[in-house]
This record gives structure tokens, sequence and C-alpha cells, in this order.
């Protein structure tokens, strides 16, 4: 299987696609790149934790019906153009809850940008994360368990593969004594 982190990096990479999304939220690239390394493995590993729960994972799968409609990839210019970019607010707020605030202070910290374009960054990635999920299921289609199980082994992955964000969730966690939900998760997968 395939990391949809590196995935997403990969195509985010390519061509002019850093640029553009750069000049989107008006920041420089090696920022931007920086922030969504780090990033991206936390959307990851929120979305794990949230698809632990039959309603968590509903609305996800919900998300991810959604992005696979009419999200087309390979063209990112029209992409983070495209309203299929601006569903994220919503979904994002509910991914990271509690969280969404010190993982954008983390980001912001460390990348030198303000909390605001992490926070754009991030909702814009979302659907590009999504669409990589539906693209990465062996199932045509996806149940919740089946969700919860391709979450986990990809937010491993690119948990423990993103040297910025485990240093970043050391951070946090160092901030935050929590024992449940998406803290509590990750706090765990770096015990282990």
């Amino acid at each position: 299987m395939r990391d949809v982190v590196n995935m997403a990096m990969e195509q985010l990479m390519a061509g002019d696609n850093l640029s553009i999304l750069s000049s989107k939220v008006g920041a420089d690239e090696q920022s931007t790149k920086s922030a969504l390394e780090m990033g991206l493995p936390l959307l990851l590993g929120a979305m794990s934790s949230k698809a632990s729960s039959n309603d968590g994972a509903n609305a996800i799968l919900s998300g991810l019906a959604d992005s696979a409609k009419g999200n087309s990839m390979q063209d990112m210019a029209k992409y983070f153009g495209s309203s299929s970019s601006s569903f994220g607010p919503g979904m994002l707020n509910s991914i990271l809850g509690s969280s969404m605030i010190p993982i954008q202070q983390s980001i912001a910290k460390k990348t030198g940008l303000p909390q605001e374009v992490v926070g754009q960054l991030l909702t814009m990635a979302l659907p590009l994360i999504l669409g990589y999920l539906t693209k990465s299921s062996p199932e045509k289609e996806m149940k919740p368990d089946d969700l919860s199980k391709l979450l986990d082994e990809q937010s491993k992955m690119a948990l423990t593969s993103s040297p910025e964000a485990e240093a970043m969730m050391k951070d946090i966690l160092s901030a935050q004594d929590s024992g449940s939900g998406f803290m509590g998760m990750i706090k765990k997968l770096f015990k282990s």
C-alpha cells in the first residue's frame, strides 16, 4: 500500500503546483512545503482517530463520496480554484476539533506562517487527501470498519515517516496531557 501523504506531496511538488498553492495563500514556497509536510500526516492521524467511532467514520465517508464526485486532481490550478477545495473548512473543524488550534499554532511557529494561512493550507489539502484515500482503498464501497483500518495504517505510515510531524507532535504532547481522542492516539503511537 502506498503512503497517501507521499502521493499527495509528490503531486503538490510537481511542476508549478507548489507555486500555485503558495500564491493562493500568500506564502513562500518553502514555508508552504514545510507546513504541508507537517500538516498532512496530522490530518491523517486526526481522521484515523475520528473514524474510530461510527458517526465519525460516516462523516468521513461522506467527505470521501463528495471528493470522488467532482474532484479532478490532475490540474492543480483548477483544483485549488474550484469549489471542491472550499468544502474543507467545516470538515477540517470536525476532524481536528479541539486539536485544531494547537496544531495550527505549532505549524505556524515552526514555519513562520500566520496561523490563518496554516488553516487555509490544511483546508485546501483535506480534499486532496480524501481523493487519494478514495483511490487507495481496495474496496469499491468502503464501510466504517474498512475506513478505520485504512486510516489507521495510513496515519501510522505518515506520522512515523515525517520527522517534522513527529517533532511537532512531541511539542504539542508536552504542552497537553490528554489520554483520549486524537492526542491520546498520537501519544500511544509515539510510545510504541
